[in-house]
């Protein structure tokens, strides 16, 4: 798993708030991405916030 601080790329697993994600799309610099979230089979755009991925 990534950290928020390490860059990601396309299938790397991040951590968020609410369990793990696979990262599907990178985007504005890494700063931004869209994730399918493992546990609940659905996708959604995270970003960093408090230095967790968080859903926004």
């Amino acid at each position: 798993m990534t950290s928020p601080v390490a860059p990601v790329k396309t299938e790397d697993v991040v951590k968020g708030r609410d369990g793990s994600y696979v990262v599907l799309r990178v985007r504005e610099n890494g700063g931004l991405i869209k994730a399918w979230h493992s546990a609940t089979n659905t996708i959604w755009h995270l970003e960093v916030k408090d230095g967790v991925w968080a859903r926004i």
